[in-house]
Order: C-alpha cells, then sequence, then structure tokens
C-alpha cells in the first residue's frame, strides 16, 4: 500500500505505509524515532531564501532609460515594451521619470530629512539662547520672591514648614 505527497507543483514523492503506520504524522507504535524523522523529513525542504533588496536607480540609468524609450518609441512595433520588461521596469515609472525631466527635478539628491545648513544652525541657536535667557531671569525672580518670604517671616514671627533644599551641584 503506497500513497503519494505532493511537495511542489512538479515533483511528487512516494511514502510506503506499512499496515501499522498511523495517518496525521504520527509515528506508529514500535518504529524507533530515527526512521520515522528519515522517512517525514526528507520530502520538505528547509532551505531559507534570502530577501532581495529594493534596487536604487540612478539619476543617470534613469535618464539611459528615457532615451532608449525615446528612439524605441520612434521604431514602434512593441519595442519599448520588449525593452522594459528585459529591463525589469514598469511604463508608469518611465512616465514619472519624464514628468520629472521635463520639470527640472529629476536630481541625484537624496529623498528624506535635508541636512541643516547653517543659517538654520544659526537661527536654531539664537532661538535657544533667548530661551535660556529668559529660563535664568525666571529663576532669579523666584529666587528673590523666596528669600523676600523668608525674611518677612522672620520678622512677623511666622514659622514656616522645613522644605528639603537641593544641592547646588546638581
Amino acid at each position: 500500500m503506497s500513497r503519494e505527497i505532493s511537495v511542489e507543483e512538479d515533483e511528487e514523492v512516494k511514502v510506503d505505509e506499512a499496515p501499522g503506520d498511523a495517518e496525521g504524522g504520527r509515528r506508529p507504535t514500535g518504529v524507533p524515532v530515527d526512521v520515522a524523522k528519515t522517512k517525514n523529513t526528507e520530502a520538505y525542504d528547509s532551505e531559507v531564501v534570502a530577501i532581495r533588496k529594493r534596487r536604487r536607480l540612478t539619476v543617470a540609468y534613469k535618464t539611459k532609460v528615457l532615451q532608449a524609450v525615446e528612439t524605441l518609441k520612434q521604431e514602434g512595433s512593441g519595442a519599448v515594451n520588449a525593452y522594459l520588461r528585459k529591463e525589469g521596469l514598469y511604463y508608469s515609472s518611465v512616465c514619472k521619470w519624464a514628468k520629472l525631466t521635463r520639470q527640472g527635478s529629476l536630481t541625484a539628491e537624496k529623498s528624506g530629512p535635508k541636512e541643516n545648513s547653517r543659517e538654520s544652525l544659526q537661527a536654531e541657536t539664537k532661538h535657544l539662547r533667548r530661551k535660556l535667557l529668559q529660563a535664568e531671569k525666571k529663576l532669579k525672580k523666584s529666587e528673590l520672591i523666596i528669600d523676600l518670604q523668608k525674611k518677612l517671616s522672620a520678622i512677623l514671627g511666622i514659622d514656616l514648614p522645613q522644605i528639603c533644599e537641593l544641592d547646588d551641584d546638581l
């Protein structure tokens, strides 16, 4: 008695079943573990397939493709489609590149956050210094008010609750 197990579309493996074999992947009673493992694991491929990285197309390549497509458009008869299939590109991508070229914005600049220019860094530094001065003035006013409260309570004889003072070393 034998049964067929389909592993892949074009490959079939035959596994012999003994009369005492159990179905559903269980090891039959009385059969050593090594025999049961080798019988079932040969049919499966455990190779890990590497994930491909996304292509990064340079501006030079894009302009080369645009020029090739323009020349092939003049020939006609599906030459553009054959070329794009060979290169692994979509016609919509080529149309986008052509539009960007007409607008003059097909450049080699990186996408993402822009680097800060010197002027923007100077403006940010100026803003942060101004905020620091404001915070220092506010701190000085707070310290003066606290000192005044201490002196006033000492003059009037009012006992203030003791609060742990933080070290100035922080």
